[in-house]
């Protein structure tokens, strides 16, 4: 209770106004990578990134626990809740029979029912997003899918809202479950992190140094996967093509190559990429993976990066990456891509990598061009700070909360 004294009045008692409590979101990501991450790990990132920035929600993290990790944290405006989750029943699960968690997701679930969200919002795991609808004892909370593939979803509910990260993932997933709600969340970049490579002055060509990269070449870099649908064999072939035509250049390749049986087909092509790269007039070296959080210092190393992937990509991380770093990006005519990598407005596309002779001609005439290379690079700039800010992200996250909410 409070006092109000007006004057020539005598003072009488008022009720305090009633403040609202803010609303919860619980993110919730598959066990498979700690929050923050330690390696590439795009969803898993995007959490992070986008939790953090929530104004008008109290975020709740749940995610797999890991050595360097505490169980319990509140770190960054993020309150974490990680699961322990043991190696034998990963290795069971994730590895061997591909079943989907029940036990994480049972206590994922009583998480939850403690928490009490307003929503549960859960990533790229639609089998992990239907177990925990079934198994919360909290009902009250409106559910979101997010996806960043293309994954079988078996229903959605007409209270829920499913959340693809780019048009492309967005018309694929209405395609299937007609007459659900789908919306479009792009993905984002650290605006201040990833400095143009036109404001780093003599930072940039130090930073080729601490790679041990030829200073008086010209990179290729390749970010990504080494696995056959993101095309890195096809790049080194056409890099070899390219070689023929100048000695001017060299290639660049960072991205985790699975370990395991010989007749894994990834774990095949991964040694299929060392052993390219491993010959001495190759040109090319590939250093594996990089922390997220320094994926900033490899793009400025570069004069161009390749993203020739063979598959229609649901969005292409990387090429936003490069873009925000001011680097030329040619890029695959697939999916997600075609929708930001605009030719001879913020990068180019080509149409067939598998073409080795027509790619290697395409890299050797961009290259040729630093003109209208370095155009491209700032309006490419440009288009990722008015639309792939971690901000302006967060703000769309935000939207589509209080959209739900409302219906």
């Amino acid at each position: 209770m409070i006092w109000s004294c007006a004057t020539n009045a005598a003072c009488h008692p008022q009720t305090a106004p009633v403040v609202p409590s803010m609303k919860k979101v619980v993110m919730v990501a598959a066990p498979v990578h700690p929050i923050p991450p330690r390696h590439g790990a795009a969803v898993e990132w995007w959490i992070y990134q986008v939790s953090r920035r929530l104004t008008n929600f109290e975020s709740h993290v749940l995610c797999v626990a890991a050595d360097d990790h505490v169980t319990e944290e509140h770190r960054d405006g993020i309150r974490f809740h990680r699961i322990e989750v043991g190696r034998l029943y990963k290795r069971l699960f994730q590895k061997i029979t591909r079943l989907d968690p029940w036990s994480y997701a049972r206590r994922v679930a009583r998480r939850i029912d403690k928490i009490r969200p307003d929503i549960v919002h859960v990533h790229n795991a639609p089998d992990l997003f239907t177990e925990i609808r079934r198994l919360s004892a909290w009902k009250s909370a409106r559910y979101i899918l997010h996806m960043q593939n293309e994954m079988r979803v078996h229903e959605l509910r007409a209270d829920e809202l499913l959340i693809a990260d780019s048009e492309y993932l967005k018309s694929w997933y209405a395609s299937r479950l007609p007459g659900a709600a789908v919306r479009v969340v792009t993905n984002g970049v650290d605006l201040s992190l990833y400095e143009p490579v036109w404001t780093m002055g003599p930072d940039a060509r130090h930073l080729r140094a601490t790679y041990h990269l030829p200073p008086d070449k010209k990179v290729i870099l390749y970010v990504g996967r080494i696995s056959p649908e993101k095309g890195p064999l096809d790049l080194i072939l056409a890099f070899r093509e390219l070689l023929k035509r100048r000695q001017d250049i060299f290639l660049l390749l960072v991205g985790e190559v699975r370990t395991g049986a010989a007749s894994d087909r990834r774990v095949e092509y991964g040694r299929k990429i060392q052993q390219a790269c491993a010959e001495p007039s190759s040109g090319c070296r590939h250093i594996g993976v990089i922390n997220p959080a320094d994926m900033h210092k490899i793009y400025p190393v570069s004069d161009l990066v390749v993203v020739p992937s063979r598959f229609e990509e649901p969005f292409g991380m990387v090429a936003i990456e490069a873009m925000a770093a001011g680097v030329p990006v040619l890029a695959a005519s697939k999916g997600g891509l075609r929708e930001f990598v605009i030719p001879d407005q913020t990068g180019f596309l080509i149409e067939n990598t598998e073409n080795h002779d027509l790619f290697a001609h395409q890299m050797d005439k961009l290259l040729n061009q630093p003109e209208a290379l370095d155009k491209i690079r700032r309006q490419a700039r440009r288009y990722v700070e008015q639309h792939h800010g971690w901000d302006t992200v967060a703000r769309q996250t935000e939207e589509q909360y209080h959209r739900l909410l409302a219906h």
